[in-house]
């Protein structure tokens, strides 16, 4: 690849002569053809690019010359060069061809169209050359691929043509010349777009006349049902006097069942007249029961007075119950005034139970909200969702309005669907607006369905709010639905400053949610320690359980001595349980907490108490590779063979583990070298998977070698299985049973046969001899002392 890309390289520099004699050529030529089939990926560079791909993209036409000139009689290798995809880069997937059209090179594009490139080819995504010189605005190279073979007419893979690009592009000059060349002007691409809807779309009428004389169906439609005429309709007066003329239908309705009047309602006025005068349907109704009054209403006055003056109904609904009031609602007051001074209902419904009213703060139109008020809007009419429009008010912060509601008779206690009323929602910060819905009798304590009062809510928010509500006769000990207080739902915010607040003014400190915890199990959560010294002085319980029976000192035992020390000094009890048997101490050996470990060890933690899975904080140390605290519990009395409910001692976690240190530790504290889990292993077992010092060290203390499982398998089986041929020898010479069989009737020596470890098998195979040879000379021994002596002998 190297050399080939020097050559490339060569040429685009200028360092090498215009032409090459024959010979050169071919001997390049027979040098690519060895790349070629020692691995076609010898002609790509790291870009996935061949060297004609390279010279293509740089416009190198003298190079791409000599490198199609090199390959005469390759024929095969030719094709696949002109015919490749780049297949890593900007163009990836992309040929040769489309390289040099997208460089604009139209004497490459010749040049390989000469050699054989096609000039139809698509790339993996179905564009073709065609595609890409429309989109780059490459006129000469569009020209000249045209009239020479190429595809005016080819789709993409989204069903596109080349006319559809150069629309989407802007490319007005090609369209034209597309169409004079015989593109078809009709052809949809799969979004059932023409090129007439694209022109239409950009508003360029002078190309979309051009193309209705050039064939184009005026009334052809999109996949939306919409035509050309929707989209002139929108303020065009000329062109749609134009479109008409060459036969667009004024009533042809789009899939959602709008008409082009419908279009320009949204638009001028002297459109929508043309339109009516020239046989639009003036009452026509879309899918949804929408006229081309409720389009107008949006916005557009003229309009609507002018179509209100032609007998339009005022009053009427859509599909879903929406008036022209309604929609009126969402754009200018204007229209909304004059709609109502012709007799528009200004309290009608939808069929969602929305008002005029509840549109316009929803839409946050609140010169509309104020006018409505004050011209006989019913202020407090729900929506089905149980919202009147002052809830929308206060959901938005609007208080001038709220207050505005409130003068026009709005009631200051009605409730939504969930309870809530303006008052909840203002206690999140505004007191002036809280002083002033309470002094129009706003009620304090008010409850959501969820029991939440007023001054839960205010807890989200500032103390000054708290504070005028608590002196305002607001309930400081008020519980919501799940138990909590005030207390509760600041602390759960971090508002410290105002639970002190609250204590101090009555608040129960001791009040539980239905989780049995008080604001001291939420403060502790947080870490808040100063705020927990702060609530025992003002006599919060010390010892007070969760639901979970959990206490502030399991979760100070996290991390923080000084509060564990402060706490037990306040009565806090050191041998608590959790719900799950879990103490204090099994939370800070959890953590790794060994300063709080030996602390609260020494100041009477039972170091021996098991968790409800019959754990003790040994266990949890083990687990969680707390080493040095098993150490440290081991060498202060705690009992070192003490079983879980899975039947294992810290012994077996530390083999488990291979914390052969801590193993032999454990022994040295009186850890049974023996002891056996639920499923009869012994740390010896576990030793024998690799450790010999491990294990020598254990049989020499005591350790069965022919101790069994619960699947009647030795240690000498767990060695043999696991190919660890120097601890079968230790074992063998300790003892171990070579013919001892587990519940399957296994030796060891079927164990390594069936794994394979020859040299374990073979060895095995020779003391099974050796204990057969043993016990036959036993035998014969036997035989000779009885021959001698007699029966009577062995008679004892």
């Amino acid at each position: 690849m190297q050399p080939a890309y020097q050559v490339t390289r060569a040429f685009l520099d200028g360092q090498l002569p215009k032409s090459l004699p024959e010979d050169t050529l071919a001997r390049y030529g027979k040098q690519i053809e060895r790349l070629w089939l020692s691995d076609q990926k010898n002609l790509y560079n790291k870009y996935g690019m061949t060297l004609l791909h390279v010279a293509a993209e740089e416009g190198a036409v003298k190079i791409i010359r000599f490198l199609l000139n090199s390959l005469k009689g390759h024929e095969t290798i030719l094709k696949f060069l002109v015919d490749d995809t780049t297949y890593y880069s900007y163009y990836k997937n992309k040929t040769t061809l489309h390289l040099a059209v997208a460089g604009g090179y139209l004497n490459v594009v010749q040049c390989l169209v000469e050699h054989g490139a096609d000039v139809n080819v698509k790339s993996n995504n179905g564009e073709t050359v065609l595609h890409w010189a429309a989109q780059e605005d490459k006129w000469d190279i569009v020209q000249w691929l045209v009239e020479h073979g190429a595809d005016v007419d080819v789709k993409s893979d989204d069903g596109e043509t080349v006319l559809h690009w150069a629309a989407q592009r802007n490319k007005w000059d090609v369209v034209q010349w597309l169409v004079e060349h015989d593109a078809d002007v009709n052809v949809k691409s799969d979004d059932g777009e023409t090129v007439l809807h694209w022109a239409a779309q950009r508003n360029k009428w002078d190309v979309v006349q051009w193309l209705v004389e050039h064939d184009a169906d005026v009334n052809v439609k999109s996949d939306d049902g919409e035509t050309v005429l929707h989209w002139a309709a929108r303020g065009n007066l000329p062109v749609v006097q134009w479109l008409v003329e060459h036969g667009a239908d004024v009533n042809v309705k789009s899939n959602n069942g709008e008409t082009v009047l419908h279009w320009a309602a949204q638009g001028n006025l002297d459109v929508v007249q043309w339109l009516v005068k020239h046989g639009a349907d003036a009452n026509v109704k879309s899918n949804n029961g929408q006229t081309v009054l409720h389009w107008a209403a949006q916005g557009n006055l003229d309009v609507v007075q002018w179509l209100g003056k032609q007998g339009a109904d005022v009053n009427v609904k859509s599909k879903y119950g929406e008036t022209v009031l309604h929609w009126a609602a969402r754009g200018n007051l204007d229209v909304v005034q004059w709609l109502v001074k012709q007799g528009a209902d200004v309290n009608v419904k939808s069929k969602y139970g929305e008002t005029v009213l509840h549109w316009a703060a929803q839409r946050n139109k609140w010169d509309v909200v104020q006018w409505l008020a004050e011209h006989s809007a019913d202020v407090n009419v729900k929506s089905d969702d149980g919202k009147t429009v002052l809830h929308w008010a206060a959901q938005r912060d609007k208080w001038d309005v709220v207050q505005l509601l409130v003068e026009h008779d709005a009631d200051v206690n009605v409730k939504n669907n969930n309870g809530e009323t303006v008052l909840h929602w203002a206690a999140r910060g505004n007191l002036d607006v809280v002083q002033w819905l309470v002094e129009h009798r706003a009620d304090v304590n008010v409850k959501s369905n969820n029991d939440e009062t007023v001054l839960h809510w205010a807890a989200r928010g500032n103390l000054d709010v708290v504070q005028w509500l608590v002196e305002h006769s607001a309930d400081v000990n008020v519980k919501c639905n799940n138990g909590q207080t005030m207390l509760h739902w600041t602390a759960q915010r971090d508002k410290w400053e105002v639970v002190q607040w609250l204590v101090e003014h009555g608040a129960n400190v001791n009040a539980t949610d239905i989780d049995g915890e008080t604001v001291l199990h939420w403060a502790a959560q947080r870490d808040k320690w100063d705020v927990v010294q702060w609530l025992v002085e003002h006599r919060a319980d010390v010892n007070v359980k969760s639901n979970n029976d959990e206490t502030v000192l399991h979760w100070a035992a996290r991390g923080n001595l000084d509060v564990i020390q402060w706490l037990v000094k306040q009565g806090a009890d050191v041998n608590v349980k959790s719900k799950y048997g879990e103490t204090v101490l099994h939370w800070a050996a959890q953590e790794d907490k060994w300063d709080i470990v030996q602390w609260l060890v020494e100041h009477g933690a039972d170091v021996d108490v098991k968790s409800d899975d019959g754990e003790t904080v040994l266990h949890w140390a083990a687990q969680r590779n707390k080493w040095d605290v098993v150490q440290w519990l081991a060498e202060h009395s705690a009992d070192v063979n003490v079983k879980s409910d899975d039947g294992e001692t810290v012994l077996h976690w530390a083999a488990q583990r291979d914390k052969w240190d801590v193993v032999q530790l454990l022994v040295e504290h009186d850890a049974d070298v023996n002891v056996k889990n639920n499923n009869g292993e012994t740390v010896l077992h576990w030793a024998a998977r690799g450790n010999l010092d491990v294990v020598q060290w254990l049989v020499k203390h005591g350790a069965d070698v022919n101790v069994k499982s619960k699947y009647g398998e030795t240690v000498l089986h767990w060695a043999a299985q696991r190919n660890k041929w120097d601890v079968v020898q230790l074992l063998v010479k300790h003892g171990a049973d070579v013919n001892a069989t587990d519940i399957d009737g296994k030796t060891p020596l079927n164990l390594a046969e069936e794994w394979r470890h020859e040299k374990i098998t073979e060895y095995l195979k020779k003391k099974i001899v050796e204990s057969v040879w043993q016990v036959s000379n036993e035998s014969t021994a036997m035989a000779d002392v009885s021959i001698v002596n007699g029966p009577e002998y062995f008679a004892d």
